[in-house]
C-alpha cells in the first residue's frame, strides 16, 4: 500500500521540478492577476496615481472562469492565443476559449466581482488615463487639438454604452424577459404617481425597478438586482468622471462657469441617476455589505455634483436633487455603519449641512459652515501627485 503512495509523492515531486503547473493553478493566477488589476484602478481613483498595470501587459491574457465552474473544478485546458486558427478549430477546447474574453472586457456577465466590476475598471483605467493625460503639466489640454480629446472621450463613453447594454441583456438572462418587463411597467406607473422629473434635470432610466418586493424574491433574484444596482451606479458614477471635475474645491468655485454648461445639465442628470440606483442598493442591500470596501469612493465620487447643486441652488434645487440628496445623506450613514471611514464620516457631515439650507433651514453661523464646509472638501482635491483619500 506504501509504494504507490510514494510513487504519487515522486510524480508531484516530478512535476515540480519539471515547472508543470495544473490548468487550476493557471486559473487560480489568472484571478489573482485580475483582482490586482481592479484594486490598481481602484487605488488610482483613490489617490489620484497613475495606473500602475497596463492594458497591453494584459491584452492576451484570458478572462476569468464562471465561478460556478471554477468551484465546481470545471477547468479545460486552454489554447495559447498564438496557436495558429486551424489548430484551434480542431481541439476540443476551441468553443469555450472563444466564449471567453482575452484581455479588458467592457461587457457584464455574471455576478462576482469580475463578472460585473472588472469591466467597469478597465473603463475606469482609460478615464484615470484620459484624465492624467489633460492634466500634464507640459503635454496636456494645449498640446493636442479639443478634436482630439473629444475622440478620446467618446470612445470611452462608447464603452459605458456597451457596459449599460451588457447589463440590461446580463438581466434579461438571469431574471427572465417577463420579470423585467413587469419591473419595466410598474417602474413607469410609479413615476406616472409621482410626476415627472424636473425637465431641467434629465435622468438615465436604470435597468431595474425598486418597486419589487425582495420578500417575494429567490435569493438568486436579489442577488442579480443587486449587481444591477451597484452595476448601474457605478456606471453612472463614471459617466459623471468622464464629463465633469474632479476636484470639489473647483466645483464650489466655478471659475469657469461650468455650473452654466451643457456639460454640466449631462453630469447632472448623470448624478440624479446614481443616486436613483443608490435607493435600489438600499432596497436590496440595506447595510452596504456588498462590496464595503470599493463602494465607499463612488459613492463619494457621485456626490461631489449633487453637493455644489445644493450649495448653489439651495431652496431653488428641483424636487429630484433634492430627494436625490437626501438618499446620498442615508447612504453614507448606512456606509459608516459597515465601514468606518473619516471621509465618509466627513461628507456625511457636509451634505447634511447642504442638505438643511436646501430645506430652507438657514444657520445663524451660515458663513462658518461654508468655510467648514470648503475646510473639509478641500482634502479631497485632486492633485495629481499621489495623495488623496485614505481608506
Amino acid at each position: 500500500m506504501s509504494a504507490p503512495e510514494n510513487d504519487s509523492e515522486g510524480a508531484e515531486d516530478q512535476s515540480e521540478v519539471s515547472g508543470l503547473i495544473t490548468e487550476e493553478e493557471r486559473e487560480e493566477r489568472r484571478r489573482i492577476w485580475w483582482l490586482v488589476y481592479i484594486v490598481d484602478r481602484h487605488l488610482a481613483l483613490c489617490y489620484n496615481r497613475p495606473l500602475f498595470l497596463l492594458d497591453i501587459e494584459c491584452d492576451g491574457l484570458l478572462q476569468p472562469m464562471d465561478d460556478t465552474a471554477f468551484q465546481n473544478g470545471e477547468f479545460q485546458p486552454q489554447p495559447s492565443p498564438l496557436t495558429d486558427p486551424s489548430v484551434l478549430a480542431s481541439g476540443s477546447s476551441a468553443s469555450q476559449s472563444q466564449s471567453r474574453a482575452r484581455g479588458p472586457s467592457f461587457e457584464c456577465n455574471g455576478h462576482s466581482i469580475y463578472g460585473y466590476f472588472l469591466p467597469l475598471m478597465a473603463i475606469l483605467g482609460e478615464i484615470v488615463d484620459l484624465n492624467h493625460a489633460r492634466n500634464h503639466p507640459r503635454f496636456g489640454v494645449g498640446f493636442r487639438s479639443a478634436r482630439e480629446w473629444d475622440g478620446q472621450a467618446l470612445e470611452i463613453e462608447r464603452h459605458l454604452q456597451l457596459y449599460e447594454q451588457s447589463l440590461k441583456k446580463f438581466a434579461q438572462r438571469s431574471l427572465g424577459t417577463h420579470n423585467t418587463s413587469t419591473a419595466d411597467e410598474v417602474e413607469e406607473n410609479h413615476n406616472d404617481s409621482i410626476g415627472p422629473v424636473d425637465a431641467g434635470t434629465p435622468s438615465v432610466h436604470s435597468v431595474h425597478s425598486v418597486l419589487t418586493s425582495a420578500s417575494r424574491m429567490t435569493e438568486s433574484e436579489i442577488q442579480t438586482r443587486i449587481v444591477m444596482a451597484y452595476g448601474t451606479h457605478v456606471m453612472h458614477v463614471l459617466h459623471i468622471l468622464l464629463t465633469g471635475k474632479w476636484d470639489p474645491i473647483n466645483l464650489l468655485d466655478d471659475n469657469d462657469l461650468w455650473i452654466s454648461s451643457q456639460g454640466f445639465i449631462t453630469a447632472t442628470g448623470r448624478a440624479v441617476s446614481a443616486a436613483e440606483a443608490i435607493s435600489h442598493i438600499l432596497e436590496y442591500d440595506p447595510g452596504l455589505e456588498f462590496m464595503p470596501f470599493f463602494f465607499g469612493i463612488y459613492l463619494l465620487q457621485g456626490s461631489f455634483l449633487l453637493l455644489l447643486i445644493a450649495d448653489k441652488l439651495q431652496s431653488e434645487a428641483s424636487p429630484s436633487v433634492v430627494r436625490a440628496c437626501e438618499t446620498i445623506v442615508r447612504a453614507h450613514e448606512a456606509s459608516v455603519v459597515t465601514l468606518n471611514t473619516e471621509y465618509q464620516r466627513n461628507f456625511s457631515r457636509v451634505m447634511r449641512s447642504a442638505l438643511a439650507q436646501v430645506r430652507g433651514r438657514v444657520p445663524e453661523d451660515l458663513a462658518e459652515q461654508h468655510h467648514r464646509r470648503r475646510e473639509l472638501l478641500s482634502l479631497y482635491r485632486w492633485t495629481g501627485d499621489g495623495t488623496g483619500l485614505a481608506l
